[in-house]
């Protein structure tokens, strides 16, 4: 069914996406302040989308951590996550636009449309998944990582 394809799409856009800036395991460095601090405490949720069991329900939490993550930035990674921001508010809008939540998706899997969704603007949302996988939100992405480590000691590139 297409809808599959788009929501697979969408978890795997956000997967490979978020979870190299923001996922991972802890290093033994220890963190300074509050943005690193938020860092650590918010990869379970980036974690959750992980895998074959992917919680694709928490993607609300996941959008709401990357929006905080972005405002805490210290001024080094700060337009990387502004960059990342972007394309997840991008998507955030989309999904509006469809009629649908970011939570319906794991719904959505199982083949039920929640009511209210245009099926026409959830295919529009295909775009905005394939500009989560840009380049720039790629390399982006790859720069809050080197941070993480470095600032924070925190690897975000290991499971």
């Amino acid at each position: 069914m297409r809808m599959n394809v788009v929501i697979g799409a969408v978890a795997l856009g956000l997967a490979t996406t978020v979870l190299t800036a923001c996922g991972g395991s802890n290093s033994s460095a220890s963190s300074s302040g509050s943005y690193c601090d938020e860092l650590k405490a918010d990869k379970t949720y980036f974690e959750a989308l992980s895998g074959s069991n992917a919680d694709i329900g928490k993607l609300d939490t996941v959008f709401e951590k990357v929006h905080t993550l972005a405002d805490k930035a210290p001024s080094n990674v700060s337009a990387d996550w502004k960059t990342l921001d972007n394309a997840i508010t991008t998507l955030e809008d989309a999904l509006k636009a469809a009629g649908i939540k970011p939570s319906d998706l794991a719904q959505m899997q199982s083949g039920k449309l929640p009511p209210g969704v245009d099926p026409a603007k959830l295919q529009a949302i295909i775009p905005q998944i394939q500009a989560m996988n840009s380049s720039e939100v790629s390399d982006a992405a790859d720069k809050i990582a080197a941070d993480a480590k470095k600032s924070c000691g925190v690897d975000l590139t290991s499971n």
